[in-house]
């Protein structure tokens, strides 16, 4: 009985480590800046595979903070408005060609704009 409970329970302190990729976050802060749009109805996305699997609105000063559940891949962070430049603390991120989307490459889970600027 003492073996199995042992069993037990380093397969679950085991199975919750963080570091497991199929448990991985994607956590991201920054600024948008825009004088064109309101930040109360504005909203930042974070999707994989055409799946939303996070949102949220801008404080009143234009900032945000966002975090949802993501595979090991690519994901990206999408805008409802167009986005005009970026300026991020990590590199190799794009911006789409519809420029609604940053696309982020699957090794960056945490990301911090410095600001987010919309072309409105």
């Amino acid at each position: 009985m003492r073996l199995f409970l042992s069993i037990l329970i380093g397969s679950i302190f085991l199975g919750c480590q963080s570091e497991n990729r199929e448990n991985s976050r994607a956590y991201i802060e920054g600024k948008v800046i825009s004088s064109a749009i309101d930040y109360k109805i504005y909203k930042l996305k974070i999707v994989q595979d055409d799946v939303i699997v996070a949102e949220t609105f801008l404080e009143n000063d234009g900032t945000f903070k966002i975090s949802g559940p993501i595979s090991y891949r690519n994901f990206s962070l999408v805008s409802a408005e167009k986005i005009k430049s970026f300026q991020s603390d990590k590199k190799g991120l794009s911006l789409s060609s519809d420029e609604l989307k940053i696309e982020i490459p699957l090794e960056i889970t945490y990301l911090k704009f410095n600001e987010i600027v919309l072309e409105k």
